[in-house]
């Protein structure tokens, strides 16, 4: 009986957490003979090289599920016709909706309309248009305005988010607040800010101790396009301070805590940890919020017309002049067909960098 016993080993090996060993007795034997262990681990590095020689030879887009080939490969050919059906119609309102009008105004850019009578006159409206200079007198007011407009939402939006990121009993009270000037229509929020830089208006009382008489807000070529700046900050902060904060909640709250115990105060863990984690909340608010601002029309032109002479008119406040107060529509679509340009090339870097984190 102890020869047998000795023979098999400790009663412990034959049991892994109070039950019987499932490993092939066999196995086990083999494994005690040095030359056979190291043929084992040869021939399971073999399998292990070529599972990993298969996996490459697949490529990136099939090993992922979410790869488009792998989708085409598992959507059956019978259920292709259903799927165009509730899908189709969708397309097919984005096209009508987007695509026709955006194809429509590059072809009208071309074409000159006098009187009820069309002729193709190839780039002449864009040489027109680059010609005077009232292009780049917007073009640069536009590039005032949205980079104004831009660092302020963003800097207040990430203030707003920071400071609100923190359990405090008056966040669930002040956070839809903070969201109601973004909720408000272009009217209403322009017409608000026309009685406050008014004359006698409540910034005219609020500085009234450091002016005896206040400035022209809206009149003076001087602060006319801080003023709307402003205006325009106070519209679109809110937007970005809901996405930072949506980003920041997101953070594990063991990073912070790891920064913490290494000895980074609040501003490296800001710089080195929250902001590097969100960076591409921040990409996606950025470019959106630029093409927003950059087409911004209502606010401006409710406020100033584009005036006082033209010293708020940008690019699309010049583009609703030229078509619906000269009747220029063909100059109007040249004129959009430059915007467009524009803002995609504004776009353009987020985009590449979306496609390499895509491939």
């Amino acid at each position: 009986m102890n020869d047998e016993t000795a023979q098999d080993g400790p009663p412990a090996s034959r049991t892994d957490a109070g039950g019987p060993s499932h490993a092939p007795r066999a196995l086990a034997a083999s494994m005690r003979t040095p030359a056979t262990a190291r043929r084992a681990v040869r021939a399971g590095s073999r399998d292990s090289q070529r599972s990993l020689a298969a996996q490459r030879a697949q490529g990136p887009s099939d090993r992922g599920r979410g790869g488009l080939w792998s989708f085409r490969r598992r959507l059956d050919r019978d259920s292709f016709p259903a799927v165009a059906v509730w899908v189709g119609p969708s397309y097919l309102i984005l096209v009508l909706i987007m695509a026709f009008p955006i194809l429509w105004n590059v072809i009208e850019s071309f074409f000159s309309s006098s009187y009820g009578n069309t002729s193709f006159v190839g780039v002449a409206n864009f040489r027109q248009i680059f010609g005077s200079g009232q292009f780049y007198s917007s073009f640069l007011l536009t590039l005032y305005w949205t980079a104004g407009v831009f660092i302020g939402q963003f800097i207040l939006g990430l203030l707003l988010a920071l400071f609100f990121n923190r359990r405090l009993w008056v966040s669930r009270f002040i956070r839809p607040l903070i969201v109601i000037p973004w909720a408000l229509p272009g009217i209403v929020s322009s017409t608000a800010w026309v009685f406050l830089y008014s004359q006698g208006g409540l910034i005219d009382q609020i500085l009234s101790p450091f002016f005896k008489t206040g400035p022209s807000w809206l009149a003076d070529p001087a602060l006319v396009m801080p003023a709307v700046i402003v205006a325009g900050i106070w519209k679109g902060a809110p937007f970005y301070f809901l996405m930072l904060l949506a980003g920041l909640q997101s953070i594990p709250p063991e990073l912070q805590e790891a920064a913490k115990i290494d000895g980074a105060n609040r501003w490296k863990i800001l710089v080195r940890v929250e902001l590097p984690y969100i960076r591409n909340i921040i990409a996606l608010t950025s470019v959106l919020g630029l093409i927003w601002t950059a087409n911004y029309f209502d606010g401006i032109y409710l406020m100033t017309a584009g005036g006082p002479v033209n010293d708020t008119t940008t690019l699309p406040i010049w583009i609703y002049n030229t078509a619906f107060s000269d009747f220029n529509l063909s100059e109007a679509s040249a004129l959009s067909v430059i915007l467009l340009v524009l803002v995609l090339l504004a776009a353009l870097p987020f985009m590449l960098r979306r496609g390499e984190n895509a491939a």
